[in-house]
């Protein structure tokens, strides 16, 4: 009895490529919709570039350099923090645009891969299980996609490969051949895909600053220190209980960060830690009443953003969340509370320390 083994040619390996070019599919969209978003939001949101702000991308870098293995390229990378986060968001929207169109498709999945590779080296590596950090997920989805692009499923590259193969090698009008054609073709189509996504990602910016810039603004508060209004610290530390009463201390401790009617009931007010330089919140509990806690979540280090709605905190990087009254964890992957910082009142103003 003899057996034929049959030839594999190159419509088999087409066969094959285009069937997980499908099976792959659903996680190409998530992939390319995930980082397309991330990219546009970036780009729309006024507090990325704004250094002073604790949302910047230059606050978030030097908070992670101290933390992450490629620290010295972080903190190499905040000699130029507002040109690294343009460039984070134009690669994040380019390779979102390329994976979901099929334009270069593995180019643009050794870009998703790099970036989520960075991303893992710095925001997710103290992450503890190691599962709790996304990007390194993120990391090895893309791997399919640097082995075989879009498999020719619904991508301009399977497109254009098409139209190359399918052009003879005759000679058109003024001596061009088809193949000269495909390739101008291709050129324009490659450049017709930049501008279209340069073109969304300018209007989407400039939309989402007309529309968030005055709100965020408004919606954070920012105590201003006044150095000239510090207290002489006493021999003694008082307790470490992060809410006091109104009752006016004699002698507190700490450094002037504002007045008491800077913080509304129910409201919450940024400022920044004298110890350690790292931003903080300080919340008004009840008439007269405050606690104040480190913004740095302790998942990632990440700055987590107040909700007056539900007095809580909210890591925007990771969906922890946090008690604003106590600061315990009240949800997602962070492993310990915010750390308390001791805050008193007196004469009108807030001390911390």
């Amino acid at each position: 009895m003899r057996f034929v083994l049959g030839v594999r040619g190159p419509e088999w390996e087409t066969q094959r490529y285009r069937q997980a070019g499908w099976v792959l599919l659903p996680l190409r969209a998530f992939l390319g919709v995930t980082f397309a978003f991330a990219g546009l939001q970036k780009l729309a949101n006024p507090d990325f570039l704004n250094a002073s702000s604790p949302a910047s991308v230059q606050h978030q870098m030097a908070l992670l350099a101290g933390q992450s293995p490629i620290g010295p390229l972080v903190r190499l990378s905040l000699h130029v923090g507002s040109l690294t986060g343009i460039l984070i968001s134009l690669a994040e929207l380019a390779v979102g645009v390329g994976t979901l169109l099929g334009l270069r498709a593995r180019l643009a999945a050794v870009g998703g891969a790099l970036l989520a590779l960075t991303f893992f080296l710095t925001v997710s590596w103290n992450a503890s299980p190691y599962y709790y950090g996304a990007d390194i997920v993120f990391l090895f989805a893309w791997t399919p996609f640097v082995a075989a692009g879009a498999a020719g499923v619904l991508s301009l590259d399977g497109w254009i490969a098409e139209r190359a193969r399918s052009a003879a090698p005759t000679h058109g009008r003024g001596g061009t051949t088809q193949q000269e054609l495909a390739g101008t073709r291709e050129r324009r189509a490659i450049v017709t895909a930049g501008a279209a996504t340069l073109l969304v990602a300018g209007l989407t910016a400039f939309v989402g600053r007309l529309a968030g810039g005055t709100a965020s603004t408004a919606a954070r508060k920012q105590l201003t220190p006044n150095r000239s209004r510090q207290a002489t610290r006493p021999s003694a530390r008082p307790s470490t209980d992060p809410t006091q009463s109104s009752a006016p201390q004699r002698r507190p401790s700490g450094t002037n960060v504002g007045p008491v009617s800077a913080v509304p009931v129910g409201q919450a007010a940024e400022f920044k830690d004298p110890a350690t330089g790292n931003p903080g919140w300080l919340v008004c509990l009840s008439a007269g009443k405050f606690a104040a806690f480190s913004a740095v979540c302790t998942h990632a280090g990440c700055i987590v953003q107040y909700q007056a709605s539900n007095k809580e905190f909210v890591c925007p990087c990771h969906g922890g969340v946090f008690s604003a009254r106590t600061g315990a964890v009240l949800g997602g992957p962070p492993p310990s509370p915010l750390p308390p910082i001791h805050v008193a009142v007196s004469d009108g103003h807030l001390y911390v320390d």
